[in-house]
């Protein structure tokens, strides 16, 4: 695990607690404890070696190849000696929960407890929380103070994680860890207690993009069903997420989610990724025919848990489901060995036409087999594993394969054609029903002149337990003549609606067949299920290879949906290197260029020791924030494994994403949007390392002017002191930031705007004008006007009150008193008020005569 975080030291008196309480935690064994729900998995654990705390929480998935997979990754990389867990966690939870690794993996063993859930609950979290003393704060700071500063190192919004570091406190204080500041305890919590530090990480080998800036760059929209009944299931909508999905496997779609909300640093991965793209971007009839099977591929897996939880008699139709899925893996096997083969094409060429018409109902096994697949471990796909990006050789004449043909092949090997005869060997789908023939041939015992009767009935024969075979007719009752026509019909009983409903008649042939089979229904339903209940666990024997084959069918579909998004919108393929650089060429944002005419692309270049904190100043409507979007969606699409929408891109391998655009209010800490706004820049300042991205949109418009400047400068003069600062984007209206004695100027500091043409009246002092035109283009330098106005007059504000806001400004710029707006009804009261001034001047006070007739004859009003 990386850390993010260290507690900086406080002006203020502060405790910085003893020697003794380091030592005292780096004697016990490493505590760790897990808290997962609703997917989302909070590990909190003490490092023994410096007695702080870190937390984390991420996306864990529960079901699927890659069940639980953080949480294996978060106790290899712990090393923890104790984990303990809720009450309430799910079963299969704490079955990867006691998971124990490998001696080759070098983790020691480790064992669970179970504690009370009400350790793990998040009010009992916020409350220890609140009472912890981190070395080198103050002591004398308020709960609610401790919980706003607490949110700066992590994110308190992240309910798991807050819930497992509760947990972990608690337990720390129990077993006597954690010393405490007063004597004054309570059974459940202390007054106040001691901690070294408290840090927020991350699982190396990934991305970290909070929820936060997940919201703000769009990367998944939920549109909620629009019943106010909860009636109806959301749907994605107008995302980079949405936009990439074309998957028509539910696997892909899980997986291509996994791989946005998990995105990776790891560069061989992110390369083999590409070339798989690079390569179904120029093999269209690839991607349609492997589609096509992928369309009829059900997760298997999924469908085994259905059958080994079914309680009572099992569905045939799952069963089905089951042949028809391994049948189209084994189809897609096909299909990949026809590539891998050293006489196939290249991928511009056209595949076989019956490729995409391969069966393997029935006798689909032996076809493939007639192709001459036989094993994965074929000595020419061993040789196609080499680092390729699909291109056509010129000097030998070969193509040079992706690793993701080699991969489909050994995944796919001869246990699905074994799995495949289980089901179909055992299970017949085709069988008919001795029931209707039986129906049939009574029927014909009626004659022709009689079958009108009948018309209106609907016969079926059916078993019914304790009853036996009887004859159903839907409709009426047998008429007179049928009834003397067939004498060995004998009413039984008439049943009542639903799906009993009918006249019940034993006959010759059903009295026959209860003598034959007798009431057996029991036997039959047993033996069936024990036969069902074996071949379930004859497949289940064979999960792990048939969890490899799903896996790999949809890792095959995501990166057709990555190349099939990659070649209708023109992204191009972006280099990732170790050098922490990012440069862009005519980059653009994927969400907005689909809603514009026309989008103009912009470039962005960062390079090692300079230009790494860029301040972006221009005009409302400039295009600011959604270039700064795009450079953060370029990035982030880079460490999925997908092309970018740039003409070129070279992107550094990045460790984390910040964003400080959107306010993202809390419940678990009440706070204003200016407060959410230092939150997350405070958190910049605490976690952000060398290769981390940071976007700050607009800081300190919910605050005075003169706040807001000092805050940002500060904030940025010190990244830009930084020896390496993190790649930062701001963009701000504040002119002062272009003052040299407020922003002092230094190599890793550069300005630019936005281009923008304005024209003004040479006789005109006015600061509102019409004719503006946005270039969207950024250029080096800065601007100070913002349009405001301008922008005003687009959203349809009334004119009279941009004139009066333009009147403002403008006697505001001049220095000049702003004078009333004046008015008709403002005039004559301004009048009357002079006229009884200038009375009053001139009246003789000494005068008792004329201080009384001035008192009769006028009066004051208010």
């Amino acid at each position: 695990m990386s850390q993010r975080q260290q507690v900086g030291a406080s002006d203020s008196p502060a405790y910085s607690g003893s020697a003794s309480d380091a030592e005292q935690l780096a004697d016990i064994g490493s505590y760790m404890t897990c808290h997962w729900s609703s997917n989302q998995l909070g590990v909190a654990y003490l490092d023994q070696a410096t007695g702080h705390v870190h937390v984390m929480q991420t996306h864990d998935d529960a079901t699927g190849p890659f069940a639980f997979q953080m949480l294996q990754l978060a106790k290899l990389q712990a090393n923890p000696s104790t984990v303990y867990t809720s009450s309430k966690s799910d079963k299969l939870f704490l079955d990867k929960l006691r998971d124990s690794f490998s001696e080759a993996s070098g983790a020691a063993p480790h064992q669970v407890r179970i504690e009370k859930a009400s350790l793990f609950s998040m009010e009992h979290a916020l409350r220890l929380l609140q009472n912890i003393h981190l070395r080198g704060v103050s002591v004398t700071m308020s709960g609610t103070d401790r919980l706003h500063l607490l949110n700066t190192h992590i994110n308190l919004a992240a309910t798991q994680q807050v819930c497992a570091a509760g947990a972990l406190l608690a337990i720390l204080h129990r077993e006597g860890h954690l010393s405490p500041l007063q004597t004054e305890d309570s059974d459940d919590m202390p007054a106040a207690m001691f901690l070294e530090g408290l840090s927020e990480i991350s699982l190396d080998g990934f991305l970290t993009v909070d929820s936060a800036s997940m919201l703000a760059l769009q990367i998944f929209q939920e549109d909620r069903h629009p019943s106010a009944m909860g009636i109806g299931q959301s749907k994605e909508g107008f995302s980079v997420f949405g936009m990439l999905n074309s998957c028509v496997s539910s696997m892909g779609r899980r997986l291509l989610r996994l791989w946005f909300l998990r995105p990776i640093i790891n560069l061989d991965v992110l390369n083999q990724r590409q070339d798989a793209v690079h390569f179904f971007m120029h093999a269209p009839d690839v991607i349609k025919s492997v589609k096509a099977v992928l369309r009829k591929t059900r997760d298997i897996p999924q469908l085994l848990r259905r059958l080994q939880s079914t309680q009572g008699l099992l569905d045939v139709n799952d069963f089905s489901l089951v042949q028809n899925s391994i049948a189209s893996l084994l189809m897609l096997r096909d299909i990949f060995a026809s590539l891998a083969s050293p006489h196939a094409q290249p991928p511009s060429a056209n595949l076989h036409s019956g490729l995409s018409s391969a069966s393997l109902s029935g006798s689909g096994a032996s076809h493939l087999h007639a192709q001459g697949v036989h094993s994965p471990g074929m000595a020419h796909w061993e040789q196609a594993s080499m680092p390729a990006s699909g291109h056509t050789n010129s000097a030998s004449g070969s193509w040079q394969r992706p690793s993701i043909i080699v991969k489909v092949l050994a995944c796919t090997g001869n246990e699905l054609l074994t799995c495949h005869s289980l089901v179909s060997d055992i299970i017949d789908f085709e069988q008919t029903e001795d029931g209707m023939m039986v129906v049939e041939q009574e029927l014909a015992r009626i004659p022709r002149q009689l079958g009108s009767l009948v018309n209106q009935q609907l016969w079926s024969i059916l078993y019914m337990p304790q009853v036996g075979f009887v004859m159903r007719l839907e409709g009426q009752r047998l008429s007179a003549a049928l009834e003397d026509f067939l004498p060995d019909f004998q009413f039984a009983f008439e049943g009542n609606g639903g799906e009993v409903g009918g006249m019940y008649y034993h006959t010759d042939r059903t009295r026959q067949l209860n003598a034959h089979f007798g009431d057996m229904l029991h036997k039959i339903q047993d033996l069936e299920g024990s036969i069902c209940t074996e071949l379930i666990q004859r497949l289940c024997e064979y999960r792990p290879h048939l969890n490899r084959a799903v896996a790999v069918a949809a890792e095959v579909d995501c990166l057709m949906a990555l190349a099939l998004a990659a070649r209708e919108h023109h992204y191009t393929r972006p280099l990732l290197t170790k050098d922490n650089v990012l440069h862009i060429k005519q980059g653009r944002h994927m969400l907005t260029e689909m809603v514009v005419d026309n989008y103009i692309p912009n470039d962005t270049h960062m390079n090692e020791d300079d230009s790494r904190v860029q301040v972006i100043t221009g005009p409302n409507l400039s295009g600011k924030s959604c270039y700064t979007k795009h450079v953060a969606l370029i990035v982030f699409l880079a460490h999925v494994g997908s092309f970018v929408p740039a003409a070129e891109a070279t992107v550094g391998l990045t460790d984390r994403i910040f964003t400080r655009i959107a306010s993202q209010d809390s419940v678990s800490v009440p706070q204003s949007t200016f407060m959410i706004d230092l939150s997350q820049l405070a958190t910049m300042l605490q976690l952000a390392t060398p290769r981390c991205l940071c976007v700050v949109d607009e800081f300190g418009k919910g605050t005075l002017t003169t706040d807001g400047v000092g805050l940002l400068a500060a904030s940025l003069h010190h990244f830009a002191s930084m020896p390496v600062p993190p790649k930062l984007l701001a963009c701000t209206h504040f002119s002062d930031l272009l003052s040299q004695p407020i922003l002092r100027r230094c190599p890793q500091l550069s300005f630019f705007t936005m281009n923008v043409l304005a024209e003004t009246p040479p006789e005109s002092d006015s600061a509102y004008t019409k004719k503006v035109v946005f270039l969207y283009n950024l250029v080096s330098g800065y601007a100070a006007p913002s349009f405001g106005l301008n922008c005003a007059h687009m959203a349809g504000m009334r004119a009279d009150i941009i004139e009066r806001a333009a009147q403002v400004i403008g006697l505001q710029q001049q220095g000049k008193a702003i004078q009333q707006i004046s008015a008709a009804s403002h005039a004559e009261r301004e009048a009357r008020y002079k006229s009884m001034i200038s009375d009053l001047l001139s009246l003789d006070c000494k005068s008792s005569e004329a201080v009384h007739t001035y008192l009769d004859g006028g009066s004051v009003e208010e």
